[in-house]
C-alpha cells in the first residue's frame, strides 16, 4: 500500500497543479492555506488518524484524477504544438492562431479545474479536526 502511494505521488508531481502551485517563485501561493497536498495528508496519516475509509476514499479520487490529468495533458501538448506551428509561419494568420489559442487556453482551463476538483474533494474527505491538526502541522504549531 505504501509502494502505491508512492507511486501516485510521484505522478502526482509530474503534473503542474496550475492554479494551485505558484506561477513565479516570487508570489506567495494563495492556496497553500486553504488545500492539503495528499503526500502531506499521507506523511501525517497517524497524527489525523485518518481512517482506512478515508485513505481509500483519497486513493480513490487521486486515481481517477491521473486518469483524466494524463489524457488532458497529452491534449495540452498537442494544442501546444499546433500553435508553435502556427506561430513559426512567416506571416501568421491571425483567426487560426487566435482559435488555436483559445483551445490551448481551454485545454488548460480544464486541467486546472480537474486539478482544483481533485485538492477540494480530498479536503472534503478529511473531517474539520483532521483539518486543524493539518493547519496546525503545516505552521509548525504541532510536531
Amino acid at each position: 500500500m505504501i509502494r502505491r502511494w508512492g507511486l501516485m505521488m510521484a505522478a502526482l508531481l509530474v503534473l503542474p497543479f496550475g492554479g494551485a502551485a505558484q506561477e513565479s517563485g516570487d508570489e506567495p501561493d494563495p492556496f497553500t492555506d486553504v488545500f492539503f497536498a495528499p503526500e502531506f495528508i499521507m506523511q501525517n496519516r497517524r497524527a489525523i488518524d485518518l481512517t482506512d475509509e478515508q485513505r481509500d476514499a483519497i486513493t480513490g479520487v487521486i486515481q481517477e484524477f491521473q486518469g483524466r490529468a494524463v489524457s488532458s495533458q497529452f491534449e495540452l501538448l498537442d494544442e501546444v504544438q499546433t500553435l508553435v506551428e502556427i506561430l513559426s509561419d512567416a506571416d501568421i494568420d491571425l483567426d487560426r492562431a487566435m482559435d488555436q489559442v483559445d483551445q490551448f487556453l481551454d485545454t488548460e482551463n480544464n486541467v486546472k479545474r480537474a486539478q482544483f476538483e481533485l485538492l477540494i474533494r480530498i479536503k472534503n474527505i478529511l473531517t474539520p479536526e483532521q483539518q486543524r491538526i493539518l493547519i496546525e502541522i503545516r505552521e509548525g504549531r504541532r510536531p
